[in-house]
């Protein structure tokens, strides 16, 4: 059976962040979704993170491209991958808060017509700084 969700998780050397990106995910209090995370060759170790926590969830789906294929055919491979009824983009580098994807999947369901939903964004420095 196809999840309500489909996260897409384009990356390219991303082993500074990614982690944490997953985590929030991961914490979130809707969990009917699949996470695709598409790495587009990277040659740091977000390869090894990813498989790692490929294993530590069913729902973390891992794919690696043999060579960069650019920003823009990754991006398309997440949609191809998808099996989700909806989709959402999802950065490697982002956190969310952990109702987030529920409030979204709240806000289309109370308006049939609406095709995208979004939340307010807060910059958070390198240091972890809002």
């Amino acid at each position: 059976m196809s999840p309500a969700l489909s996260l897409a998780m384009p990356v390219r050397n991303g082993e500074r962040f990614i982690e944490a990106a997953v985590g929030s995910l991961l914490a979130q209090s809707f969990t009917d979704y699949e996470l695709l995370i598409v790495d587009n060759a990277s040659t740091d170790a977000t390869q090894q993170i990813c498989e790692r926590l490929t294993r530590s969830d069913p729902r973390i789906r891992y794919f690696r491209n043999k060579a960069d294929i650019g920003a823009g055919a990754n991006f398309n491979r997440g949609v191809e991958l998808a099996s989700g009824v909806l989709f959402k983009w999802c950065a490697h580098d982002d956190l969310i808060s952990p109702d987030y994807l529920a409030r979204c999947i709240a806000a289309l369901a109370a308006r049939p017509s609406a095709v995208t939903a979004y939340g307010r964004l807060l910059g958070i420095d390198e240091s972890g700084a809002l």
